[in-house]
């Protein structure tokens, strides 16, 4: 009988390896989250981002909580590390090799392959939409500010940017590198380029954050302008700054205490900050060269204008005149309320 419940990480199971074999996960979980800030790129499309934004930002906490962790747990309690699926799962690409799956298994319910099927197709198609919207939306933002070719700024009548989002398609045809290397290398560079890419733009987030707010203090304007200010400042940027890099260094740690050591498990450790650096120098070099040398722009120069959900002096008015539109609503949904409740009273009306 397999071990199940918290036996599962009695007696050093929970960290099987030790820290170096826990530090490689990192990258599969950032692989795995990344792409989850783009929920503030698509709300601030909406018509009211400042009511948007925090609504999504929250519902995505939950959903992270619920369908992550969660799950994760639940995987961890019902199925034990030395599980004999588990350990061909490397070697195996059916679907039947699938945790969950192998939970359903063992509770009897012998269709669970076909409901992870289903998942995991609902997943892939709903994970490849969001990422030909960030990065189509990512491209046509660049052409516009005039660090891309203009093609990319052209939209159709609907708004939607043709010519990005065909580059975005075409790129993704990279993918298909897996099934021409095998023994997962193109694989393992590319989940490493997307992991370590993810962790980059967190901890980058982090440090435009907390120079979001200096520029904002230096030029003398209130937080009260801001349409959403972000909680636990500044601990949550800076917890962001040196969890980063504290990941950085463990990822590294973990690939040169691999055994047997191979230099090339370093290298598909850091190609994505190799990446980073090579793009950041060919930006910073073309600014210097034929762009505007704004590369870096000064704290009291900080355009906070352009594009402003509303200007300065404007919050306050705007969230007074919506707090009144709200208490009409509701004010109104009540007025139908009591109109019900007295047509029933005189049975014109059943229920």
């Amino acid at each position: 009988m397999a071990r199940q419940g918290l036996s599962n990480f009695q007696d050093g199971q929970a960290f099987v390896g030790g820290f170096p074999a826990f530090a490689q996960t990192f990258v599969y979980a950032f692989y795995s989250f990344g792409g989850i800030e783009l929920v503030a790129v698509a709300a601030g499309e909406s018509a009211k981002p400042h009511r948007s934004v925090p609504r999504a930002i929250k519902a995505t906490f939950f959903r992270i909580v619920l369908f992550y962790i969660l799950t994760i747990l639940t995987i961890g309690l019902c199925i034990n590390y030395q599980d004999d699926s588990l350990l061909t799962a490397a070697f195996d690409s059916k679907v039947a090799a699938s945790p969950l799956t192998v939970i359903f298994l063992h509770a009897g319910f012998g269709a669970g392959v076909h409901v992870v099927n289903a998942v995991l197709l609902t997943a892939v198609l709903s994970a490849a939409n969001s990422c030909f919207y960030a990065s189509s939306r990512m491209l046509l933002a660049l052409a516009k500010a005039g660090q891309a070719p203009r093609v990319f700024s052209w939209v159709n009548r609907r708004g939607v940017p043709i010519p990005a989002l065909l580059v975005s398609l075409a790129f993704s045809f990279l993918s298909f590198l897996t099934t021409i290397w095998g023994e997962g290398i193109v694989f393992t560079w590319l989940l490493n380029i997307t992991g370590i890419s993810a962790l980059l733009v967190w901890t980058s987030i982090g440090l435009i954050s907390l120079r979001f707010r200096h520029a904002y203090k230096v030029q003398g304007l209130s937080l009260k302008n801001l349409p959403y200010r972000q909680p636990l400042y500044p601990i949550l940027p800076i917890g962001v700054l040196t969890l980063g890099t504290l990941m950085f260094i463990a990822q590294g740690y973990a690939a040169v205490r691999a055994e047997p050591f191979e230099a090339k498990n370093v290298v598909a450790t850091y190609i994505g900050v190799v990446l980073y650096i090579i793009l950041y120098t060919g930006y910073s070099v073309y600014e210097w060269r034929w762009g505007n040398n704004r590369h870096w722009v000064p704290a009291a120069e900080v355009d906070f204008v352009t594009d402003a959900v509303w200007q300065a002096g404007e919050g306050d008015a705007i969230r007074e005149q919506e707090k009144e539109e709200r208490k009409a609503e509701i004010q109104g949904l009540a007025s139908w309320e009591l109109a019900g409740r007295w047509i029933r009273k005189r049975g014109l009306l059943t229920e």
